[in-house]
């Protein structure tokens, strides 16, 4: 079997929300005079990598804790739609892999919308891809248990409403934002994980591809 990180790196000085305070890293304890090493970390819980659950934006919502763990895991499929980075991922983007999609029936559909490669960019965080409230309700209707996406948020930066947001936490999926290298998974046939650290209303992830051994991994996501 072939694991695939699809995460980035937590630690000082990565890539955050703009008006989030800095990921932080403190000693506690050294070898030196505890006899052990220790540090105490510091970070917003939606750092990086991370998955949302309804408890983000819907009051009353159930927080990762809430969740049994299988929730976090499942097939995946990786849909290719790069056609217009940084821009929103429409209805209309979405429509020609819906068939092939159902016919995979994945728990997980990660969208590859090319935003990753602007990681630590000015503009990521502010001007990046983002579904429209149409495509979050197409993709919410698919029997999915979750939505990842290699961008920084599925709704547009500044947008109070969080139209995306709602729609797919509202209809019980959970969300995995800011994933990267999803060009390295084959389209389909893989277990996707994003196992949570926090039981918050978000937390950072380890998000990986488990591609069985006699499958390929591919150098490009997504399917036609």
């Amino acid at each position: 079997m072939k694991i695939i990180d699809l995460s980035w790196p937590l630690g000082p000085d990565m890539p955050l929300f703009p008006g989030d305070p800095p990921v932080a890293y403190a000693p506690m304890g050294s070898l030196e005079a505890e006899g052990y090493l220790s540090h105490l970390a510091s970070l917003p819980a939606h750092s990086g990598t991370h998955v949302d659950a309804p408890a983000h934006v819907l009051r009353g919502g159930a927080f990762l804790a809430d969740l049994p763990l299988s929730r976090f895991a499942g097939p995946g499929a990786v849909l290719d739609v790069r056609a217009r980075p940084g821009l929103p991922v429409t209805e209309a983007d979405l429509l020609p892999h819906l068939q092939w999609l159902r016919a995979q029936a994945p728990a997980f559909a990660l969208l590859r919308t090319g935003d990753a490669e602007r990681w630590g960019q000015p503009g990521y965080f502010s001007g990046g891809a983002h579904l429209t409230p149409e495509a979050a309700l197409l993709l919410a209707g698919q029997g999915l248990s979750g939505i990842g996406l290699d961008a920084a948020s599925a709704d547009a930066h500044g947008s109070r409403h969080m139209p995306a947001h709602r729609a797919l936490l509202g209809a019980g999926l959970l969300l995995v934002e800011n994933l990267r290298g999803l060009e390295q998974p084959p389209p389909a046939g893989f277990t996707f994980l994003c196992l949570p650290v926090l039981g918050l209303d978000g937390s950072p992830v380890r998000a990986a591809a488990l591609v069985p051994g006699n499958m390929p991994a591919f150098s490009a996501g997504g399917a036609s």
